[in-house]
């Protein structure tokens, strides 16, 4: 498998339109070992057998948002391996897959989750150095699928150099984006000047491990929302571990939404992917903040009761249905006018 850079071919296929969401970052090979009974460091432990899907955090918030019926297209980096076929022809049933040009012959990465008894993960592993590949002119070659895209997400898997040209891009032309980091250790692939990002999610041992500070109280997540919007972000979404969504934006709006306790977890993993998908459908259909990020945990809800990174049966419906389920009343549109949330009339 041939992969090249991506830009408008023989055929002047025409770019995506601004109902198009696009996802640059990560796609990779996801392998789940589920351990029988309790996890035992330092010895043999008896599992069952390994599955094997389609992941990485960019292609599976594309995947999901291609289930809930949105227009999607991935930029990403795959290998000329059996790896990276099967991820492109999987993904394709669910958005359009733009893979870039990569040198040398990196392999396709792969992430490897062991999970215990109850799906929860105990330890990881990842191999990607194929995204340590990429370089800004991948981007800079992809201007016109950026600036035709009614929003943009971008997760934190490729080097800081091709994160700040995806956000310098993106603040300049006004397109909306969205980034979600990967792991603590890659934070440090995020510039100084987030000027240009309108939301950016992360959890809180993430947003310690970027500000070099330590959070141990709500008003201290504050803080750190505060030295976010000072870098530029628009609106921040912090997770507080598993009990509790903080999001704060630049305008003063605030509030932290407890995440609903879901009794027939099978396997987180996918989950925060999941919740990036429900909130980016929530802010492409106008929702406020508050409704955006109930549509993002209502998406993650539907993914841990599945042990599939990415739902099979997840809709538009059933993600509406888990809404009303968790919050008791249907979703309503707002408008925002000076700071304050007014119910949409009915027409």
């Amino acid at each position: 498998m041939k992969l090249k850079l991506s830009r408008k071919n023989e055929l002047d296929e025409p770019w995506p339109t601004k109902q198009q969401i696009l996802c640059i970052g990560g796609a990779n090979l996801d392998r789940k070992i589920k351990v029988k009974g309790a996890f035992q460091l330092h010895t043999s432990n008896p599992s069952n057998a390994r599955r094997q899907s389609c992941g990485g955090v960019a292609r599976n918030v594309a995947e999901n948002l291609g289930r809930l019926s949105q227009q999607v297209s991935l930029l990403t980096a795959v290998g000329d391996d059996a790896e990276g076929e099967f991820i492109v022809e999987q993904s394709r049933l669910y958005m359009n897959v733009i893979p870039l040009q990569v040198k040398g012959e990196p392999s396709t990465g792969v992430y490897t989750a062991v999970l215990d008894e109850h799906g929860e993960l105990v330890v990881a592993t990842a191999e990607m150095e194929i995204y340590d590949q990429i370089r800004p002119s991948a981007i800079l070659g992809n201007i016109p699928l950026i600036t035709a895209s009614r929003l943009v997400f971008l997760d934190t898997n490729f080097p800081m150099s091709v994160i700040a040209s995806t956000i310098r891009i993106c603040n300049e032309h006004r397109v909306p984006l969205v980034i979600s980091s990967v792991s603590a250790s890659k934070m440090s692939r995020l510039p100084r000047n987030l000027h240009g990002v309108d939301w950016m999610v992360c959890n809180h041992m993430e947003a310690e491990a970027y500000l070099g500070m330590q959070f141990t109280d709500d008003q201290q997540l504050m803080d750190a929302a505060r030295i976010f919007h000072q870098l530029g972000v628009q609106n921040v979404i912090l997770f507080r571990g598993v009990d509790s969504v903080l999001f704060a934006s630049q305008d003063g709006t605030h509030a932290q939404i407890s995440i609903q306790y879901i009794s027939e977890v099978i396997d987180v993993t996918g989950g925060e992917d999941a919740f990036i998908a429900g909130m980016i459908y929530g802010i492409i259909q106008g929702y406020p903040m508050e409704q955006v990020c109930q549509f993002g945990i209502s998406c993650a809800a539907l993914t841990i009761q599945t042990d599939r990174t990415v739902s099979e049966t997840l809709s538009l419906n059933k993600l509406h249905s888990m809404f009303k389920q968790l919050y008791g009343i249907h979703s309503q549109k707002f408008m925002f006018y000076k700071c304050m949330y007014f119910k949409e009339k009915d027409t």
